[in-house]
């Protein structure tokens, strides 16, 4: 899973360095998923038949990664990363309010903590990156960022529920190839030029999807709580690789911001633990 996070954090640099189309994600899941199908057939997964023996799931999973890949990519591009990686992490805070929605999780003050450090950090970051990105520009990506974070949610229990019965290199394949399909037609609106797409096909080939068979692999032994914390990695990585690699500015405010919600999420961990967290 760590393995995973190192590979997502190098991805997420390379798609905020690039200036793509935001409707070319699509090409980034198409890359990784073909890859990933071709390792399996070479490999006697049989790919076609784990499609065809629940092609309902797949479906879920390529319509969530869809939406997922589309709403993060835009928040990329709107900055500032730090924040916008951290906050497409905090999956386990919002399963967290639906715990308390539904009854199930008790209010205590961790619980409170985690959710004003995950404010301040929007409040902190965005007033430091303005200048450079502009505040409305900066507020919007965190909003693209949970939304993508609520796909994460979706996807994570998902895929921690199914990856023990499938075969993990087609099955991180079929969900990536799914998610191109039925986000494919939006390239049509505005496509991306041959360079941006071969550039965008070779992240996904190269990056995102093996980190997606990582991720499946990962998740046999973990559940989905412990597989969000670890993934808080990602952040980290992906502010490293962006700061070496690219030209991407690494504000002071941002990286604080980056690590509030970091710590709103690590916290979350123990909140769970504590006694009398749950009714």
């Amino acid at each position: 899973m760590l393995a995973a996070t190192f590979v997502w954090g190098m991805s997420s640099a390379a798609l905020a360095a690039l200036e793509g189309s935001l409707a070319s994600s699509a090409l980034v899941a198409a890359g990784g998923g073909v890859t990933l199908l071709l390792v399996a057939g070479a490999r006697r997964q049989g790919p076609i038949r784990t499609l065809l023996e629940s092609p309902g799931l797949y479906v879920r999973l390529g319509a969530l990664e869809a939406a997922n890949l589309l709403l993060f990519v835009a928040a990329l591009k709107c900055g500032p990363l730090p924040v916008v990686v951290a906050l497409h992490l905090i999956a386990p805070l919002l399963l967290l309010a639906a715990e308390i929605v539904r009854g199930r999780r008790r209010p205590t003050v961790l619980v409170g903590v985690e959710f004003v450090l995950v404010g301040a950090a929007v409040a902190v970051a965005v007033p430091g990156s303005s200048a450079e990105i502009g505040m409305d520009r900066a507020l919007l990506g965190c909003v693209l960022a949970v939304g993508s974070a609520v796909c994460v949610a979706l996807l994570v229990s998902l895929i921690a529920r199914e990856s023990a019965q499938r075969p993990t290199i087609a099955s991180a394949g079929w969900q990536l190839v799914v998610a191109s399909v039925l986000g494919g037609g939006l390239i049509l609106t505005d496509p991306p030029d041959a360079r941006t797409a071969g550039s965008l096909i070779l992240v996904g080939a190269l990056l995102l999807g093996p980190g997606f068979c990582l991720y499946w692999l990962g998740l046999r032994g973990l559940d989905a709580t412990t597989a969000s914390i670890i993934g808080l990695n990602e952040a980290v990585f992906a502010a490293v690789v962006s700061a070496i690699f690219t030209n991407t500015p690494i504000t002071l405010g941002a990286v604080i911001g980056g690590a509030l919600v970091l710590s709103a999420v690590v916290l979350d961990d123990k909140s769970r633990r504590a006694p009398g967290s749950r009714l």
